[in-house]
């Protein structure tokens, strides 16, 4: 969430909204204290595939051995930040790089119409007010082609249960949304998703999203934006430690709160 106080804008994003799924107190310290951010081991292996996949898309790579130059550069630089390590296995991170980027070229890339925009911006408006501030949508798509069809693309431990997604899933219907409201296109969405295991694996999952779920995102987001105001991000929002989430390995705010309690998870 960012204000504009000037010209009275809330700006939206959908990782903001995700944060306030799991854990509305993990939501404002992402806006109060950004400098505990940082990624973990899954992160850049995901960041890492992303530059393979944009370089693919984008005709910087020319075939599968310049995708996998992309990821290995990508990834080589990455190791050197500030992250957490989780349980992922350090000395099968080589091989997991290679299996997913296999896997997009040859199970993803083919279903994918080309020439069309990478790491798409926008800023849209919502078409509703909260306390006298317009909420606005921004973020950047992974990719949109010609004819609408945005893919955003995930490396992940396990399969999508694509009729989880299709219940709950608030990204296909922020990017829908502002695909709809910013080209002009009737928008669908996919998922392509890259599963961290030593053979490749792959998964598209479509998701629809129409008007009704757009209906349902601006009255969502007004209950969002409406509890944060009113809070206001220097006041402790609600917890939940229940999430699995919620951990030293999987929050990076875990240090200034539960963390901050001498409360040390088993995992």
């Amino acid at each position: 969430m960012r204000v504009d106080e000037l010209n009275k804008i809330v700006y939206i994003r959908q990782s903001w909204l995700g944060d306030m799924a799991i854990c509305p107190e993990r939501a404002r310290l992402g806006l109060v204290r950004p400098e505990f951010r940082t990624g973990s081991d899954a992160t850049i292996i995901g960041t890492s595939i992303h530059t393979g996949i944009e370089a693919v898309l984008n005709g910087s790579a020319k075939d599968f051995g310049d995708m996998l130059e992309f990821v290995a550069n990508d990834y080589e630089s990455l190791e050197t930040t500030n992250y957490k390590k989780t349980n992922i296995n350090q000395e099968e991170i080589p091989q997991y790089l290679e299996s997913m980027s296999k896997a997009f070229y040859d199970t993803i890339l083919p279903s994918v119409k080309l020439g069309g925009k990478t790491e798409l911006p926008f800023k849209t408006p919502l078409g509703i007010d909260v306390n006298g501030y317009a909420v606005w949508l921004e973020g950047t798509i992974d990719y949109v082609d010609d004819d609408g069809v945005v893919w955003d693309w995930k490396t992940a431990k396990r399969s999508y249960s694509q009729s989880s997604k299709q219940k709950s899933a608030i990204q296909p219907t922020v990017y829908t949304y502002a695909v709809s409201e910013q080209l002009g296109l009737e928008p669908k969405f996919n998922y392509g998703v890259m599963i961290r295991q030593l053979d490749p694996k792959a998964q598209i999952v479509p998701i629809y999203r129409g008007a009704e779920h757009w209906n349902w995102l601006k009255h969502h987001v007004r209950g969002a934006v409406t509890m944060a105001l009113r809070t206001g991000v220097d006041n402790q929002w609600i917890t939940n430690d229940e999430s699995a989430l919620c951990s030293e390995s999987w929050c990076s705010f875990w240090s200034v709160c539960k963390g901050a309690f001498n409360c040390h998870n088993v995992e």
